[in-house]
């Protein structure tokens, strides 16, 4: 059967099949992983046949974000690895390395957002985080980006639309409806390039896969484990194949 879960943030993807394998006593498959920050809708496979996961992979997504524009991160968002810093804002702006950075309106952001949107034919690269878990010569990109050897590529990615939910300096709340490949921090990275400002993203909550929403996900059904000395809880929904 097909089960959409509700992960926390702070905990990873793996603990939460971790959870739902216990709960079932049943061997669990998984797709769309969430970085351990993130929180929202993953969708897993319990009992035989989980390959079949496979064939539901590059169904497009929705995101929800907020992305701070005075934090900056290595990971570029807030479970940062190894470096942290937060800049200082003025009344003329944000104040980085002696200069001020002026706040973008509204206007301007949406206006660098409709650039990117998906037009047919019309590929937009954007570039690839670092930290993240595809592979690069072999390797988990992230595993490079802990040393500092990971290279930045720009792949094509798909935005359908947005919604601005929130703007207030240094913090936009955005929706994003996406194809299955696009990375909402490189949305956010792309961002920073056009209004040459730090970035962070501070939360990232998965609300859709293709026709599941994570609202459909109640608090009926659950499952329960101790996760790293504390207890968690997964809510979630046998849904339709």
């Amino acid at each position: 059967m097909l089960v959409a879960c509700n992960k926390p943030s702070w905990i990873s993807s793996f603990d939460v099949v971790k959870i739902i394998r216990t709960h079932f006593n049943d061997k669990v498959g998984h797709s769309w992983t969430l970085d351990p920050m993130a929180s929202g809708l993953m969708i897993l496979w319990v009992g035989k046949g989980t390959k079949k996961l496979t064939s539901l992979i590059g169904m497009d997504k929705t995101y929800t974000t907020t992305i701070d524009f005075s934090l900056l991160t290595d990971t570029r968002d807030a479970c940062f690895w190894d470096y942290e810093e937060r800049f200082e804002i003025t009344d003329k702006g944000l104040l980085k390395n002696d200069e001020i950075i002026p706040i973008p309106s509204l206007e301007e952001i949406k206006e660098k957002l409709d650039s990117i949107l998906f037009q047919e034919g019309k590929e937009v690269l954007l570039p690839l985080p670092t930290f993240s878990a595809k592979k690069q010569n072999g390797r988990r990109m992230y595993k490079d980006a802990r040393k500092w050897k990971a290279e930045i590529q720009e792949k094509p990615m798909k935005i359908y639309n947005y919604e601005i939910i929130e703007y207030s300096f240094p913090y936009l709340k955005v929706s994003f409806s996406v194809w299955s490949w696009t990375y909402i921090r490189s949305i956010g990275y792309w961002l920073w390039q056009k209004l040459n400002l730090w970035w962070a993203l501070i939360t990232l909550e998965r609300t859709w896969i293709g026709n599941t929403k994570l609202s459909d996900i109640w608090d009926k059904n659950f499952a329960k484990w101790n996760i790293k000395g504390a207890e968690r809880t997964i809510y979630y929904k046998e849904i339709e194949i």
